[in-house]
């Protein structure tokens, strides 16, 4: 299963036609777009985007100067609920924090987790890759269980079950050694103080880092650092 696919795209005056076997979202950044899929037409603008499952047939032509984001993921890349709950929706009515970010420069990595958490049903396997991806993205932000739950759109304690089943240990557990690989790239590839790469890994302070470290690796952070040079 490959990773999902990041593109920027104009459509022309000419309506072309197109079927692939992966889904496609399509996400206006600038100007308006006709888009037809499995025979229902809808005007794409800042307020609408559109999902394309797996196998439908869709056309496009453009309104004048536009730009639109362009994500494609293999069907594997969604679990059955998820997948079915998409293709119902079709058109997506598109909330301001994934707007306020298509306005930005796009990130197509950074966006997608957003457009799960808004568009995939609660508790969806997507959801939780959706919750994986913001973790990865931020992993010094505040993370606690009850933002965690929120964000996959479970209670506490299934999200604790569900990640003692998907990855063998507890949410909490996931986000330390997250914390941890992040601290370690960072010691790695880049010269920043050990105590900003604390902070920018989540921990309280820098000794919570060397704790983590030592206990990892029987290694502080500086002659860590030094073994990889």
């Amino acid at each position: 299963m490959n990773a999902p696919r990041f593109h920027v795209r104009s459509y022309g005056d000419a309506w072309g036609g197109d079927r692939h076997d992966f889904a496609q979202w399509v996400l206006p950044l600038e100007g308006e777009l006709q888009f037809e899929l499995d025979g229902h037409a809808a005007r794409l603008t800042a307020l609408q985007g559109v999902f394309v499952a797996p196998g439908e047939d869709h056309d496009q032509v453009g309104q004048g100067h536009n730009q639109h984001l362009i994500i494609d993921c293999d069907a594997q890349w969604f679990d059955d609920n998820t997948l079915e709950h998409l293709r119902g929706q079709r058109w997506l009515s598109l909330p301001l924090a994934l707007r306020n970010a298509l306005q930005q420069q796009p990130d197509g990595t950074a966006l997608l987790p957003i457009l799960l958490q808004a568009f995939a049903p609660d508790g969806s396997g997507a959801r939780l890759q959706a919750l994986c991806a913001r973790m990865q993205a931020a992993p010094g932000e505040t993370w606690t269980v009850e933002r965690m739950a929120r964000i996959a759109g479970l209670s506490s304690s299934h999200l604790h079950a569900r990640f003692l089943r998907e990855f063998g240990m507890p949410p909490q557990a996931w986000l330390s050694a997250l914390r941890l690989r992040w601290a370690r790239h960072l010691l790695r590839t880049t010269s920043l103080p050990i105590s900003h790469i604390a902070q920018a890994a989540g921990y309280s302070e820098q000794s919570a880092l060397t704790r983590a470290l030592r206990r990892e690796t029987g290694r502080t952070p500086t002659t860590w650092r030094q073994r990889q040079s």
